[in-house]
């Protein structure tokens, strides 16, 4: 049986920083945080529960860089512990310079 890993297309990091999702197309937004990062997606903390299929514009906070993407819930499950949702969005959506940037992070901080 193949891990979870093994399936991705991009390499996971385990980082928690802060993101702004607005939600598209009515404007809503909420503060969050990440719970883990690629370059294919990202894994949201949420206090509601959020549909799978509906997109956001996400402002990513990466230290010293802010970078902005569109992505699309694919997933969202209460957790086990407390009130709250973990949902994962798949990036839909990214400039060329941003891709980059969070390219680079991811590298940096994987260490390849």
């Amino acid at each position: 049986m193949k891990k979870m890993d093994e399936r991705r297309k991009h390499p996971r990091v385990d980082v928690s920083f802060p993101l702004e999702c607005t939600s598209l197309p009515s404007r809503g937004y909420f503060c969050t945080v990440s719970k883990d990062l690629a370059l294919g997606g990202v894994r949201i903390i949420s206090n509601n529960f959020i549909a799978k299929g509906d997109s956001f514009k996400l402002n990513i906070n990466l230290i010293d860089k802010v970078v902005d993407c569109k992505a699309e819930v694919v997933w969202c499950s209460k957790q086990r512990v407390a009130e709250r949702y973990a949902a994962g969005l798949k990036i839909t959506e990214i400039n060329p310079l941003h891709r980059k940037e969070l390219s680079s992070f991811i590298s940096n901080v994987t260490g390849q």
